[in-house]
């Protein structure tokens, strides 16, 4: 059989910055570039023209349809295919071979990335036969006329897979493409109210944070969609839409009624347990994403990469570390990286479990060997962005073991917490720091007790006179009383708090530990929580013992105190503290730890009278019914 030719199509404007990478794609791929430009003012052409692309030139009217149709009019090619500058064909995809069934036009995958590190996947028409019919139409968000019965069309679902970056967040704005857009979007739905058009201006007013005025938009997409290939995610960013804006029950009650209208659709399995997480419904948030896993990833409509998979792993590896489970988020942690080893948080969920479990660093490289195997620099760079992350002494080990010439930030932040105090220090004295090491500066001042640096700190810390006072004090350790301060320097204290136990420097956290103790009962609180999350249960029960009397009418400090028993198997004191706290205030995740506490017991008559308690009160829960 005869292999067809290909027309790759593109309509372009101050693309140089991705251009490359798009046209090195599909290099000895397509036949012929057609590239559409609509007035570049960079080296967008300069690039085309290395590539042997076709040049032609358009007025900007406003109009995608309009520039699609006139790029498709010039090609050659048996087949068109469709591509942006920002995107780029999976190097494992083989285009002639999906063409051998010679179909009409075939469906092809597309993977949005996000800023976030997840990425959204859906399909659309990219690929399909020159000269027999099919024309673009809508100002913005255009698609072929495939719904034409008269074109007598066939199609298929090809093994082709772009990658697009083009609304990672940063990407996006830079290209001012919101305000185009949605002066489109408003002049096609005023021509125009489809559910289509209203569900793209939903996603619109959502990707640029206009949460309120997507939904309202949603909500008129909605009755319009029902039998539309979008119904699915326009659900499912109506429901996300309501969980941002707090609006927790409604959300929960739509996606209750999706669940039964489209059952194998795991996104919405995955929106439920991000709500019943962030409510604290800790059991009904681990049966969602446990149903996501046994659902399996979705196929043939839009979805969210790794609902089915890593993301629903990852979110049971947290879950089981707020629980204190260990060996269960560690399990959750490896099956998210044996999926994509590539997913920052679940790496991080694997390396927090290892340190809470006070596993030697040396070992953990050991087990980083197994989970993430170093094959490639992509690899190597995603192992070191992570462990400069999570301020691991292990950055510094991979730094020198593949001798890598690496940032001065980067470089700061491994001597820092690999114990190399002064050159860290002589790093960021000579240079300009950047918005997220501050709390390490701070740091790695209050260890050498030097204040030289706190200078630099300043415009991105929102502390007042007094408060830099009092920190600069805690520095040349001073006696200090901590009375009534800003949260931000209270974060900033804990911070440096947690780091110094993983530091191992006694010393330094022994005298913020007295000074704390000596302050806020705010504070008094995170410090025990730290305490509690590093392996230090006892000694945060003795903390919040000798201030009980004190705080006993504090709801937090009570459920602290139950906390520390119910981890050292205290389960009746547990019961007694949990019991009190309830009297303070009745709230959900409180019951249910009641609840956990009688597992451990074994006591059924309390397991009955609890779950009844629960189901009277808090009628949103799943697992109770």
């Amino acid at each position: 059989m005869e292999k067809h030719t290909i027309s790759l199509c593109m309509i372009v404007k101050n693309e140089a910055k991705h251009l490359g990478k798009c046209l090195q794609s599909v290099k000895n791929i397509v036949d012929e570039v057609i590239l559409v430009d609509t007035g570049s003012t960079d080296q967008t052409l300069d690039i085309a023209k290395k590539f042997g692309a076709k040049l032609f030139f358009l007025k900007w009217n406003n109009d995608f349809a309009e520039a699609r149709n006139y790029s498709i009019q010039q090609a050659k090619m048996d087949y068109i295919l469709i591509m942006d500058a920002d995107e780029w064909l999976d190097e494992k995809v083989d285009l002639h071979t999906v063409l051998k069934n010679e179909k009409d036009y075939y469906m092809v995958r597309i993977k949005n990335e996000t800023s976030s590190g997840t990425a959204i996947i859906h399909s659309a028409v990219r690929l399909f036969k020159n000269n027999i019919g099919l024309k673009y139409f809508g100002k913005i968000h255009e698609h072929l006329n495939i719904e034409d019965e008269s074109l007598n069309l066939t199609s298929d679902t090809g093994k082709i897979l772009l990658h697009h970056i083009g609304y990672k967040e940063e990407i996006y704005h830079e290209k001012g493409k919101h305000e185009r857009n949605l002066k489109l979007l408003l002049e096609e739905v005023e021509r125009n109210p489809s559910g289509y058009n209203l569900y793209n201006l939903g996603n619109q007013y959502k990707m640029n944070n206009q949460h309120s005025e997507a939904l309202e938009e949603y909500k008129r997409a909605f009755p319009l969609s029902k039998n539309r290939v979008h119904v699915n995610h326009l659900l499912y960013n109506m429901l996300d839409c309501l969980r941002i804006l707090g609006k927790n029950e409604e959300a929960l009650d739509i996606v209750s009624a999706s669940i039964e209208s489209y059952p194998n659709y795991t996104d919405f399995y995955f929106i439920q347990g991000r709500i019943y997480a962030e409510m604290s419904y800790l059991k009904d948030a681990e049966n969602s994403y446990l149903k996501c896993i046994e659902v399996g990833e979705v196929e043939s409509v839009q979805t969210l990469e790794g609902v089915g998979s890593f993301l629903a792993y990852t979110c049971l590896g947290e879950i089981y570390l707020e629980l204190g489970d260990n060996l269960r988020a560690f399990e959750m942690a490896v099956e998210a990286l044996k999926v994509n080893k590539y997913y920052m948080p679940a790496l991080r969920v694997y390396l927090e479990t290892l340190i809470r479990t006070k596993v030697p660093w040396e070992n953990i490289k050991d087990n980083l060997k197994t989970v993430f195997p170093v094959t490639n620099f992509n690899d190597l760079k995603h192992l070191i962005i992570a462990l400069s992350f999570m301020r691991s002494p292990l950055l510094q080990t991979y730094i020198d073991l593949y001798k890598l010439s690496v940032s001065n930030s980067v470089m700061g932040i491994s001597n820092l917490y690999s114990r190399k105090y002064l050159s860290s220090y002589q790093i960021w004295e000579n240079g300009d720091i950047e918005s997220e090491e501050y709390r390490d500066i701070l740091l790695l001042s209050f260890i050498l007790q030097k204040s030289e640096l706190l200078h630099k700190c300043q415009p991105f810390v929102n502390l007042n006179n007094k408060e830099w006072k009092l920190f600069k004090n805690l520095v040349h350790r001073k006696e200090v009383e901590i009375a009534k301060v800003s949260e931000e320097l209270e974060d900033i204290i804990i911070f440096i708090a947690e780091q110094l136990i993983h530091l191992g420097e006694d010393d330094e956290f022994n005298y913020l530990f007295n000074t704390i103790t000596s302050g806020t009962v705010s504070l008094v609180i995170k410090l025990s929580n730290i305490l509690i999350k590093n392996g230090f249960t006892k000694n945060a029960q003795e903390l919040l013992l000798a201030f009980y009397t004190e705080n006993q009418t504090n709801k937090k400090y009570v459920e602290l105190l139950a906390d520390t028993c119910y981890k050292q198997n205290q389960f009746y004191e547990a019961l007694s503290f949990y019991n009190r706290a309830v009297e303070l205030k009745k709230e959900y995740i409180t019951f249910e730890k009641i609840y956990r506490t009688y597992e451990k017991l074994n006591d059924q008559n309390g397991l009955f009278i609890i779950k009844n308690e629960i189901r009277k009160l808090f009628p949103i829960s799943l697992w109770v019914r």
